[in-house]
């Protein structure tokens, strides 16, 4: 399996609102590359774009402008070879754990031994193995996101598209995740491209950062994560680990998206 390259090009995004009469412009000349097999984090604000770019790396959206490339082909449908991991599970309740997984499956009509033996595989891996005639609703958040992420790798994607899976999960659990996630990343060698707000989070799975300024959403800054995978939390404290968070985190301070303590007692509310 080659992992999927990925270019965006100049890229556009603008949405038509207020039943066709307003406008809002998501995206604005966003470039950027991801190698095959590479981890990227798109990280900004709230409202900047990021799930946006995704969705058209997915084909889920055209670009207004510019052009999105996978594999040096234009994106206008969405590609039969990518995994896609949401912000929520989206398990469906009435399915044990290895037929949610095994939905990608079912949906592509090839259920068959070697798909379950592969299902099965993967939920050993994420240590899933004694839940899979479980139900969702006996499952942790943790427990449940790692479900997602097997049912998004069953089909062996080229491309894996997480939209902050870990932001509704309690800090100990998403360190967790984390963890798993880096390590799910070294043994799958797909490409990776992941949406999160987090710095942390973005320096401890990357191997490629883009900062994306707040609406419409440009890609300002990139930062190369230079250090071994997979990648445990002692990591955290290594020096060269927080001088990259301090670096990102000077982006987004001089962008305003930070400002100090000292800048907002001048003229604060309070």
């Amino acid at each position: 399996m080659k992992p999927i390259e990925i270019s965006c090009k100049n890229v556009g995004k603008v949405f038509t609102v207020a039943k066709g009469t307003e406008t809002v412009t998501a995206l604005e000349g966003a470039d950027l590359y991801i190698k095959p097999g590479e981890f990227v984090s798109l990280l900004g604000p709230s409202g900047c774009g990021k799930t946006t770019l995704l969705r058209l790396i997915s084909g889920l959206e055209e670009a207004t402008s510019g052009e999105v490339l996978v594999d040096g082909a234009p994106v206008h449908e969405p590609h039969p070879e990518i995994g896609v991991v949401f912000q929520n599970d989206l398990l469906m309740p009435w399915r044990t754990v290895l037929d949610n997984v095994l939905l990608q499956a079912d949906i592509r009509k090839n259920r068959n031994p070697e798909t379950r033996q592969r299902a099965l595989e993967l939920l050993e891996y994420v240590g899933l193995e004694d839940f899979s005639h479980n139900y969702p609703h006996q499952l942790s958040g943790g427990m449940r996101q790692r479900v997602g992420i097997c049912r998004a790798l069953l089909h062996r994607p080229r491309l894996l598209l997480m939209d902050e899976p870990f932001a509704a999960l309690d800090a100990m659990t998403r360190d967790q995740m984390s963890v798993d996630l880096s390590a799910v990343a070294k043994q799958s060698g797909t490409t990776i491209v992941f949406v999160t707000h987090s710095i942390t989070e973005a320096v401890f799975l990357s191997d490629q950062i883009y900062v994306m300024s707040a609406r419409p959403g440009r890609i300002v800054a990139d930062f190369e994560i230079d250090a071994p995978k997979p990648r445990e939390l002692r990591h955290r404290q290594d020096p060269s680990f927080a001088n990259k968070v301090t670096q990102v985190t000077e982006v987004f301070e001089s962008l305003g998206v930070f400002k100090g303590a000292a800048a907002q007692s001048e003229g604060g509310i309070l």
